[in-house]
Formats: structure tokens, sequence, C-alpha cells
């Protein structure tokens, strides 16, 4: 989470007392030179732009500045979905200004040059997303969604919270950055929405070899991919006849192959897969 320096919290401690002195702790003024700095008496840093209005000014302020990586409605695309009710790095309206501003370190996140009230604005509008497009409770029971989860061999691909597999994506947080709607789409339609990072390579040498695996990484002249067998390997762009780039997903869709109320089990037990805010290590 994004905290100010010692140096930052002892000025906000100054400015505090001469504020009290001068009787205008209150003022708006205050939240323009430090919006942080404005506290009520239990020392809990709220929102003092929570209107309908800040909300849609939120929202326009998201559509231009986040919704290439968090979608549109911010129900998440190659940034997590934000409309969880939980946010990875921190869920006070602290933590998440300090996010929004600073970015996060490891990460794609980077600080944005916004003034306070429109840094305000959006966690207004996130709030708001929250409510309107957040978790909700999930319909099935997590207990018989793990067990399917193993049932299925899901774990060959996915590590869930313990060692699994490395060919699909890491789950162990997936409650966290993805809506319930999200996770059943993403059971009972896997090619929906296919992050970059877990395109495949498919192509044949010219000496007539298939290969196929995951594309970790390409450059001008090479792909490195990574097979089945989980072996890594490099291949020359020189020593192929053909390839192409597969976008869709090779896990299989549950549609047909498990009942509704199954797949709401699994959706209840992915869902179930967070990492608490302030445990986390930033990536």
């Amino acid at each position: 989470m994004a905290h100010g320096t010692i140096s930052d919290k002892l000025f906000r401690t100054a400015m505090v007392m001469v504020f009290r002195k001068l009787g205008l702790l209150g003022v708006t003024l205050g939240l323009w030179l430090d919006p942080l700095g404005a506290q009520d008496h239990s020392n809990v840093i709220r929102n003092p732009f929570p209107t309908a209005d800040d909300v849609a000014a939120g929202a326009r302020s998201f559509r231009s500045q986040c919704a290439a990586c968090h979608g549109l409605d911010a129900s998440g695309a190659s940034g997590p979905s934000l409309t969880t009710g939980n946010f990875r790095h921190g869920n006070s309206d602290e933590a998440l200004y300090g996010i929004i501003t600073k970015g996060v370190p490891g990460t794609p996140m980077v600080g944005f040059k916004l003034d306070g009230r429109e840094v305000w604005q959006l966690i207004s509008f996130l709030r708001s997303a929250n409510v309107s497009k957040g978790a909700g409770q999930a319909k099935g029971n997590p207990g018989n969604g793990a067990q399917l989860f193993q049932a299925n061999g899901c774990a060959q691909c996915h590590t869930a919270g313990k060692p699994g597999g490395f060919a699909g994506p890491d789950l162990s947080d997936i409650g966290s950055r993805r809506s319930l709607a999200q996770l059943e789409t993403a059971l009972l339609d896997p090619s929906a929405e296919v992050d970059p990072d877990y395109w495949s390579l498919r192509g044949r040498t010219k000496t007539g070899q298939a290969i196929e695996g995951l594309r970790m990484n390409e450059d001008t002249d090479s792909f490195q991919i990574l097979e089945s067998s989980g072996h890594l390997r490099s291949v020359w762009k020189t020593d192929l006849a053909n390839y192409e780039i597969v976008r869709t997903s090779p896990m299989p869709s549950f549609k047909s192959k498990l009942k509704q109320s199954e797949v709401e089990d699994l959706v209840a037990y992915l869902a179930s897969l967070r990492v608490e805010s302030g445990n986390e290590v930033p990536r």
C-alpha cells in the first residue's frame, strides 16, 4: 500500500496544528493544499468529493486515463477488475489515493499527475463501480468447487494457493481480480478474453518438425516457447517454414462438461481465492 514518508507525515502534523490554531482545519483550502492531510478526529482520511457529480467526473477521468488497462466499466482487461470490492494493494481511500498518484512499483501501474480533486473523483467512481458491479455473493459451494478444481485437472495448468501447473495463469488471488461474471465466462468460454501473455505459438520447422508451446518471449530473430512438457525452447524464425500466433485458449470449455450447479460451485471456489490487502507482495 502507499503511505507518505515520515517527512510528509511531520509536515501534515505541523499543518494540522497551524490550521487548528487558525480555526481552519475543516475548510476546503486544506483539502487542496494537501488532500491526504485532511483527517477527521479518528485520523481516518475521508473522500471530500463523494457526490453524484463527482462520480460522473471520475467516470470521465477513468475512461480517458484507466480504461485501456482496466476496461471501460472497470471490469478488467489487461489489468485487473476494479469491481470486486477488494483492491490488491489497499482498500482505504488513503491507499487508493497513493496508488493513483504514485503507482505500484514492479507493475505496469504508474502514477498519474492529476490534481487532488480529480484523484478523489476517480476514487468516488471506483467506489460506485464496486456498489453497482461488485463481487456480490457467489451462489455455489466453494468446498465443492475446490474438489471440482482438482477432479477436472485444473491444477495441471494453474496454481491456486499451492503448487500447481504453470501453463496457465496463477489463480491464487483471482477472486481479487475478477468478478463473478468474468469467472463464469472464463469457465464457459475460455477464449472470450485471453491475456496476450498466454498466447501460443504453433508452427513447423523447415525439416518438418511440428512445434507448439506457450509464447514466452519474442524478438526480431527468435521465439522462446514453453512446451507442454515444461521444457523452455528457443526457436530461430529462419528455421521455421511457417508459424502462427494462437490467440485462443487451450483450456477446454466446461459448458457441456459440468452442470450449472457445478459451474456455480467452481466459480464460488475461484472467487474465494484472495490475497488480503496488506499481506501481498507488489508484482
